[in-house]
């Protein structure tokens, strides 16, 4: 079971994103940043300028890390020191994400709180952040001025991306929190990144920062003057302010929902399924999506009873197995970034042309062929596959033949030979068992496990 971020997601996190993502114009800005960031150009420069942490060059530091991973579910990412005296952490990257460190956060932060700003960043991993805050920071730091977009307005664009690079942290936040096991390390962390060196020591006074934080939110929030002053001062700030994030964080941790993130990763690391998960999806989310794709993917959240209902309302481009919406069966409306109990039934809805074949094969035991053999000879083994187990066939065997030498071979994945119930000569419109053994050959690149 793999871990669910939406665990520690701060819910003005997906409220930004989901906002970001629709302002006209983003996937045209989206595209571009694709095509003119280079990933490996920067792990190039990490590589020649930068210090690699692992367990031959700053172990103690590696040695951190690797549990971190562990309990948020990720691979370990690569780890560099870099010389700047300015306190930061930072995490970047896409398919292969790393963090950097800074001499100056070491100077600043003393060794037990290194954990928790390492907690934080992998926080950004878990949630999917990096490639977004990746492109945040390059449009922040004026890339796009240089690159012509066609009349596409980009100031809506870049201040909806440092608001929601500022949500974003608030999540990352949540992860060391639960990593931690309670608030005091990041309301720490804080303090320290707001003014408290290395060596304050008692001269810290949580109590003070909580209530300065409490002022400065009552001071926003009195009037629109104060509000349009603190957006025009922190509109294009990447961080929240840190007595914020503190208080945010101190707030969040007498809260229900940590007290169910809690119990979440105790019933992980005890191996068991957790009483209750969060929902990360809308009844749109999976449209569109293969159905039983859906169907593991919620299996993989942890949620164990799921029913598929078929349908027969489709749009122009919907094709068979194609989710329509998912409902969670309650008696109230459940919204995204809510807690529910991980049996709660939850109901797929996808688009068959024949919606009353799943409620016969339930009443008959038999599932009538709608082709012969003949019909899936060289067809795609993953598409035959789908088919066979939306049509509710549970006996799918599949018998790789590695024959073929080179990965452009158009036979890859092509059926050789398929038998229902061990005849390989079956016609349609033969009835068998739901429970009949099908086993289907296929071509496979030769060498491949």
């Amino acid at each position: 079971m793999k871990v669910n971020p939406n665990v520690f997601i701060h819910e003005t996190d997906r409220a930004a994103m989901q906002a970001l993502q629709a302002i006209p114009g983003f996937s045209q800005v989206m595209k571009t940043f694709m095509n003119q960031w280079s990933e490996k150009l920067m792990y190039i420069e990490n590589m020649a300028t930068n210090i690699r942490i692992s367990e031959e060059q700053l172990p103690k530091y590696h040695d951190m890390l690797v549990p971190i991973c562990e309990k948020l579910g990720i691979d370990v990412p690569d780890l560099f020191l870099k010389m700047d005296v300015v306190p930061n952490a930072y995490t970047s990257g896409d398919t292969k994400p790393f963090i950097v460190m800074t001499t100056g956060l070491l100077d600043t932060m003393p060794e037990e709180l290194i954990p928790t700003v390492l907690a934080h960043e992998c926080g950004h991993i878990a949630c999917h952040h990096v490639l977004y805050r990746t492109m945040g920071s390059w449009i922040l730091s004026g890339a796009l001025a240089l690159i012509p977009l066609g009349g596409i307005a980009i100031y809506p664009i870049m201040t909806a991306f440092a608001h929601w690079m500022r949500c974003s942290e608030l999540s990352a936040d949540r992860a060391a929190v639960m990593c931690d096991g309670s608030a005091d390390h990041v309301i720490e962390m804080c303090m320290r990144f707001a003014g408290f060196g290395n060596n304050a020591g008692t001269e810290m006074n949580v109590e003070a920062f909580m209530k300065q934080a409490e002022e400065y939110r009552k001071l926003v929030s009195e009037s629109a003057m104060n509000k349009t002053m603190e957006f025009m001062r922190f509109s294009r700030a990447t961080h929240p302010i840190n007595a914020v994030r503190a208080l945010e964080c101190s707030e969040w941790a007498k809260t229900e929902g940590y007290a169910h993130a809690a119990a979440y990763f105790n019933a992980l690391h005890e191996g068991n399924t957790p009483e209750y998960l969060p929902v990360s999806w809308n009844e749109k989310s999976f449209s569109g999506r293969n159905v039983l794709d859906a169907e593991k993917e919620l299996q993989e959240l942890g949620f164990c009873e799921i029913r598929r209902t078929a349908v027969t309302d489709k749009s122009f481009f919907t094709k068979e197995g194609d989710v329509m919406s998912v409902r969670i069966k309650s008696d109230s409306p459940v919204q995204e970034g809510e807690w529910i109990r991980s049996d709660s039934t939850i109901e797929l809805n996808y688009y068959s042309a024949d919606a009353g074949r799943t409620e016969r094969v339930h009443e008959t035991g038999t599932i009538t062929l709608a082709h012969s053999h003949r019909w899936y000879i060289n067809r795609n083994v993953r598409e035959a596959e789908n088919e066979l187990s939306l049509l509710g066939f549970e006996n799918i065997i599949l018998e790789p033949v590695r024959d073929i030498e080179e990965a452009g071979d158009k036979n890859l994945g092509k059926i050789i030979t398929m038998s229902i119930a061990r005849d390989p000569l079956f016609t349609a419109g033969t009835s068998v068992p739901a429970s009949a053994e099908i086993r289907i050959l296929y071509h496979e690149k030769a060498g491949t496990l």
